[in-house]
């Protein structure tokens, strides 16, 4: 059943793609670089107090207790002093006290003076002004207004790549969805809600449905509720009383899974489970088998799946494939983008990116 709401819409992207995937490490001398497309670069010489990165920037914090952001191409100074700062996929918001900023592909801006919490994701920044006793969300170069209230008004419930799920005043339940907002009703009971790219999922309860909140209109998915969902870019991932796992994407549902899903995760566009001892991933509309076992480690970043094998080492499932990046036992690994990491000793790495390994 598709509950229809007066909104004229146009079509905005998750995230804008842009520059070149960054991965940062430190060498065997000390130095900051990052391991971009079989390339080096070289970021810092002497090792920062803190990193962070996402694909696309690294943001860190020198031995000066400056405040950088790398995009792969150059460093850019943004703050002599930042108290704490998040990362998005292609943003980064800081503060400085109450003073809240972002850095959103080369452009810095102020967003508040009175500020206090915020939630940076992939493609949004949502804060608190405390002059404006308001809730609002800085997306695609806008800042928004969720809520505005005489007291402090509730932070938001859920927070996803641009989307936002929150209480207005008089408990009137509300979604942000790439840059619009949709009154989904007066609802006096809990709902938990998760927000993903274009998407927020929750149970209905004045339905008693499972429901999907879309750019311009809300969709009941299912017409009970459910007790297991996670939500991705542009896909619903659920698990119906029997386990059984289910795809909502693009208006429709998709059985993954009709075995008993032990557990499941959604990145982005990638969902991965377990079933009967074995290791599954859906992704692009096929299902594929990982392993058959359940690894004690594994991490889905964009299209990739790395994970410790059998024999210690690690081994990735990309491009439909299975391949061994390192035999080496037990080496730390990370993931970022569609490139694995892993740790050979202290200062030397191999890297994994498009079906070859590089050593740095």
């Amino acid at each position: 059943m598709m509950r229809l709401l007066i909104f004229a819409i146009s079509f905005s992207g998750i995230v804008q793609v842009f520059a070149q995937d960054v991965f940062p490490f430190i060498d065997n001398i000390g130095y900051m670089r990052s391991f971009q497309d079989g390339k080096v670069v070289q970021i810092e010489y002497i090792p920062p107090k803190h990193v962070e990165f996402s694909e696309k920037i690294i943001a860190f914090v020198d031995h000066k207790n400056d405040f950088f952001v790398f995009d792969g191409e150059k460093k850019e100074l943004l703050s002599n002093l930042a108290t704490r700062f998040q990362l998005g996929y292609h943003l980064v918001a800081w503060n400085a006290g109450p003073l809240v900023n972002v850095w959103d592909r080369g452009k810095k801006r102020t967003l508040t003076q009175f500020g206090r919490n915020y939630v940076v994701t992939d493609s949004l920044v949502v804060f608190e002004d405390l002059m404006e006793n308001a809730i609002m969300v800085y997306y695609n170069d806008s800042v928004y207004t969720l809520v505005r209230s005489v007291d402090i008004p509730r932070f938001p419930l859920a927070v996803g790549t641009n989307s936002v799920a929150f209480i207005d005043n008089g408990d009137v339940h509300k979604a942000f969805v790439a840059g619009k907002i949709l009154e989904i009703g007066v609802i006096n009971d809990p709902v938990r809600y998760k927000a993903g790219g274009n998407k927020v999922a929750f149970n209905d309860p004045f339905h008693q449905s499972f429901a999907v909140v879309h750019q311009k209109e809300i969709v009941d998915v299912e017409e009970i509720m459910i007790t297991d969902y996670q939500v991705g870019w542009d896909i619903v991932v659920y698990r119906d009383l029997n386990k059984q796992l289910f795809c909502y994407q693009d208006y429709k549902v998709s059985e993954i899974s009709n075995f008993n899903a032990r557990s499941f995760e959604v990145f982005r566009d990638m969902v991965v489970w377990n079933e009967a001892g074995l290791l599954f991933c859906y992704y692009k509309g096929k299902r594929y088998e990982i392993a058959n076992f359940i690894p004690e480690e594994y991490k889905i970043r964009d299209g990739i799946v790395a994970f410790r094998n059998l024999n210690g080492g690690v081994s990735v499932f990309d491009k439909g494939e299975v391949r061994i990046i390192s035999n080496l036992k037990n080496a730390p690994f990370e993931v970022n983008g569609s490139t694995v990491r892993v740790q050979v000793n202290r200062g030397n790495f191999v890297f994994y990116k498009d079906g070859e390994t590089y050593n740095h």
